[in-house]
């Protein structure tokens, strides 16, 4: 074994400074770690069957050739491309491998778990069950091995000297914040140190899941993330509350897992900063620590402000993502962009920060509105233009039939349009995080999965449209410049309208008249760019991406009149125009309110309530007054000169009441 650092960083100096880097980790061998995994196994094949459960973790442990192949995998790069590439035929081993490096102060329920998945592959004994057994035993469950060294002096021969020289040459293998990322970094300093340059990186990892009946009580993976924790906090959408709570607290129940409900109203309206600062209350308030990731359930509003929360929270919380929604299910969930808005601004506010594992299962799609289904549909809509033909020829396929049935999920029975449904969800995924997890904290602005939202998020909020609709006629728009550009033929770009309107979406809206609220969009939108408008369009063909960087005003205007005789018109259905495009015609409020201080109920605060109330007074006072003198006029026969007055007065207060 290595000899002991005893500094937790290298300096090597010469005449021209010194060149400071961190951690020591072993180039991967992994033939070497092959064969060390298979003796392991073998050596403790018989362990696993024992009955008494805490004898038969310590015998675990104390297994030579099992602390040999543990050691060797904490002193790994584990989220290297190397160890990715070598284990990309098994992703579950993979992810094993990713959770191993802690085992030492990691619960051992989650370490024996990670073992039942190398053990699928290099032992027949039943690992699983012993797996289960382990984290139903309360004396050994939340037990970590840094534990059980501390009453074992044979343990401590075999673990202590590897643990000191991880605290130093990688702390993260024993003392981490976090088992979902790590950090490197290089400094160069000149002699005396009056000019430092220094180069700083994080590697986090993820995992996504595409399934069917998350919350069966056999279905484990919730199980493995919380039991060894034995508490679950929740961060939950309200309505997902109502529709599936009983269900949630069942799950959580049946497998003994203390749940603690954290429910908030999440409709667009609520995505403001006053929510995050709630949820960062609520976090606070039951002692959530930084290891235990935050379960948040629902659709995109609560994905992005739990998400910004957990980032904000103790400066970064992780959490693992239900989604329930379209939106959240192949966007909003997975993505590292947490945000609220502010000041009618879209996602003013915000981090990066991806949630350690993503769950979509369209079960939930059951009791979702038609109009959030199809509002969903835009996300999917975008990766299939700018990114995989294949998923355009999907949707083309499936047609209004994904709003109807709710991606199936009405009719379970038809099981070749449920294996449809499940492409597409899946191909959406795909694309998404193939344009998203390259370019983490949008250092560069080429980014396909923006596909239809450069012009709409300025006009979204001040129409009231529901994010979906707003994205359409921005994906409408993006593909008639494309046109323009000469990067597809007109035929495409008819492709791509026909599959928007038959899907019920929007290609236009009257906001688009508003060339003023266009063009301050644009503006908006290329200083959050860096400078940049770089709006990613369809080019060469549907399924790959360019980007259009100029769009003087004067063009736009132009653009802006061609494109609404194009597609504002009798050529298609209603116009142009998409079904339920307002939230107000799903049950939401208009997005305008994102600002207005909320309750934890969702109700509007005191203040807010009691502005409103003298509001109502004032016009109440002020229409009998202007009774009382119109009544007055009419009978005493003043002259039509008082009377305009009076309207001009009238006019002017109702001016002033509304502003209160």
């Amino acid at each position: 074994m290595a000899a002991v650092r005893r500094a937790q960083h290298k300096e090597v100096a010469s005449v021209h400074g010194k060149s400071i880097a961190y951690y020591d980790l072993d180039v991967a061998d992994f033939k070497k770690l092959d064969a060390s995994l298979k003796a392991a196994f073998a050596s403790v094949s018989a362990i696993v069957e024992k009955d008494e459960i805490f004898t038969a973790v310590q015998a675990l442990f104390l297994d030579a050739q099992m602390a040999a192949a543990l050691i060797s995998i904490s002193r790994l790069a584990v989220f290297s491309a190397e160890v990715a590439k070598e284990f990309s035929h098994d992703l579950g081993l993979l992810k094993a491998v990713k959770t191993l490096k802690y085992f030492y102060p990691a619960p051992v329920s989650s370490v024996v778990f990670s073992l039942s998945s190398l053990g699928s592959a290099y032992s027949e004994s039943n690992w699983l069950d012993f797996a289960m057994r382990v984290s139903a035993d309360a004396q050994v469950a939340k037990l970590s091995l840094r534990d059980l060294c501390r009453t074992s002096p044979a343990l401590t021969a075999l673990y202590k000297e590897n643990a000191d020289f991880l605290e130093c040459a990688d702390p993260h293998a024993v003392f981490p914040t976090s088992n979902f990322r790590v950090c490197d970094g290089q400094v160069n300093a000149n002699p005396d140190a009056s000019v430092i340059e220094g180069v700083m990186s994080t590697t986090i990892t993820t995992t996504i899941n595409i399934q069917t009946g998350i919350l069966s009580t056999d279905n484990l993976t919730l199980y493995q993330m919380y039991k060894p924790i034995g508490k679950c906090v929740a961060v939950i959408d309200q309505f997902v509350e109502e529709h599936w709570g009983e269900k949630i607290g069942a799950y959580f129940a049946h497998h003994g897992i203390e749940l603690v409900k954290l429910i908030y109203r999440a409709m667009e309206a609520d995505k403001d900063i006053s929510t995050v600062e709630t949820i960062l209350f609520d976090l606070k308030k039951h002692a959530v620590s930084r290891n235990e990731p935050v379960l948040i359930v629902g659709g995109g509003v609560i994905a992005d402000v739990g998400g910004f929360a957990a980032a904000l929270y103790h400066r970064n919380t992780s959490y693992v993502m239900l989604c329930t929604s379209i939106v959240s299910g192949i966007d909003a969930g997975p993505s590292p962009r947490t945000c609220c808005d502010g000041f009618g601004y879209k996602n003013l506010y915000g981090a990066y920060h991806p949630p350690v594992l993503t769950l979509t299962d369209r079960t939930f799609f059951s009791t979702l509105r038609e109009g959030w289904v199809r509002h969903g549909l835009a996300e999917i809509v975008k990766m299939a233009v700018v990114k995989d033909l294949s998923l355009f020829e999907l949707l083309e396929k499936a047609g209004p039939r994904l709003v109807s049935t709710k991606f199936g999920t009405s009719c379970p029975e038809d099981a070749e349009f449920c294996q449809l449904c499940d492409l597409i969800i899946g191909k959406a995924m795909e694309g998404y995080v193939k344009s998203e997890y390259g370019n983490l904290w949008e250092t560069h602005q080429c980014r396909p999965h923006a596909y239809g939202h450069t012009w709409s998020p300025g006009y979204e909020i001040p129409a009231g449209m529901l994010h979906g609709h707003a994205v359409a006629t921005g994906m409408g728009f993006g593909a008639f410049l494309a046109v323009k550009e000469g990067f597809i033929e007109e035929a495409d770009a008819q492709r791509i309208y026909r599959l928007i309107s038959d899907l019920e979406l929007s290609l236009w809206h009257p906001i688009l008249d508003d060339y003023d609220v266009v063009w301050e969009s644009q503006m908006k939108m290329t200083q959050k760019r860096g400078g940049n408008l770089c709006a990613p369009v369809p080019k060469g063909t549907i399924g790959a991406c360019g980007y259009i960087n100029d769009v003087p005003r004067s063009r736009l205007e132009t653009e802006l009149a061609a494109y609404k005789a194009t597609v504002n018109c009798s050529a298609f259905p209603r116009d142009g125009k998409g079904i339920d495009p307002h939230c107000a015609d799903v049950g939401l409020e208009h997005p305008g309110t994102t600002g207005v201080h909320k309750k934890a109920d969702g109700s509007d605060s005191e203040e807010a309530s009691d502005a409103e109330s003298r509001m109502e007074e004032i016009n109440r006072l002020w229409g009998k007054t202007i009774g009382l003198v119109e009544k007055s006029l009419a009978e005493d026969g003043k002259s039509d000169a008082v009377a305009t007055f009076m309207e001009r007065v009238k006019q002017d207060m109702e001016k002033v009441a509304s502003q209160l």
